[in-house]
């Protein structure tokens, strides 16, 4: 049986077909498919064995982690859009408690949302295609900005659904909007001291540090660095920003300290980092 591997953290795929080109595969990787248009069946197959076996619709979605043995067989013209990711990107985006989420036992290949998020999703899923089809700069910056949002929402539908049970669902509610809230204001650190996430949560702020590092795994500190440092990664390869312009941007005292904590992470300086990286990039292309 094919296997297929990934060979970047994240990838986007957007795909029409009459007759689906590969038959029963696996994957290194997940893979979450958003089918735009179209009818047609989805299986999971275990021991040569279906177990799970559904007709799928426009805005349908299905969650397939590594190692799934699945297939779509089309029924009429459908669209897809393939998201691409590797668990490490989970981790780095949005933290090991979101991780721990997309590695929770599933019942179900297919992902159910509530009306609210499945009409965000769409939306989201739509914002990413038509940036796709019509590739400028910043393209990338949106793109994985939608992406990350679409995957920060099926976590939370996951960790809500009664399959997941290592968290309460007042807590898993409440923690998930803390990193969204994180990520939202990623750029204004005074918004992300333990003083105002507590006002803001209903904590104290004494406890804030504890109540994230049980929820995630990981300490405050620890994730909102990573997360400004992974932005700053991005801007640096999606704009033409200065670093000095980088910093301001990020919310950085001033741009030496910005130089001094990515240098520290990323172990290069970042006009290093958008050297060496733009030049990777370009050769690929």
């Amino acid at each position: 049986m094919w296997k297929e591997n990934l060979y970047r953290p994240v990838e986007i795929l957007i795909r029409n077909h009459e007759v689906f080109p590969i038959a029963e595969h696996q994957h290194s990787f997940f893979e979450m498919v958003y089918v735009k248009v179209g009818t047609g069946e989805f299986y999971v197959k275990e021991s040569g064995y279906k177990v799970q076996d559904v007709s799928y619709r426009g805005n349908s979605l299905f969650l397939i982690p590594p190692e799934t043995t699945h297939c779509f067989t089309i029924d009429t013209h459908s669209e897809y859009v393939f998201i691409r990711f590797v668990i490490h990107y989970v981790e780095d985006y949005m933290g090991k408690y979101i991780a721990e989420v997309f590695r929770s036992p599933r019942q179900q290949a297919e992902v159910s949302l509530n009306g609210r998020d499945g009409a965000i999703v769409s939306l989201l899923f739509d914002f990413i295609k038509c940036e796709e089809e019509g590739r400028q700069e910043g393209s990338a910056y949106l793109q994985q900005q939608w992406l990350n949002s679409i995957l920060m929402i099926v976590a939370r539908n996951i960790a809500h659904s009664a399959s997941f049970k290592d968290f309460s669902a007042g807590e898993a509610n409440s923690s998930m909007y803390m990193l969204q809230y994180i990520q939202q204001h990623i750029h204004q650190p005074d918004l992300l001291s333990a003083e105002n996430l507590g006002k803001t949560f209903n904590l104290s702020p004494s406890y804030v540090g504890c109540y994230f590092k049980r929820n995630f795994q990981e300490t405050l500190r620890q994730y909102v660095t990573r997360n400004r440092i992974r932005m700053v990664e991005n801007l640096l390869l999606n704009s033409k920003m200065t670093i000095k312009e980088i910093a301001y941007k990020m919310g950085y005292t001033d741009s030496c300290y910005l130089v001094k904590s990515f240098r520290k992470t990323c172990g290069m300086s970042p006009l290093k980092y958008r050297r060496e990286h733009s030049l990777g990039a370009s050769l690929k292309q």
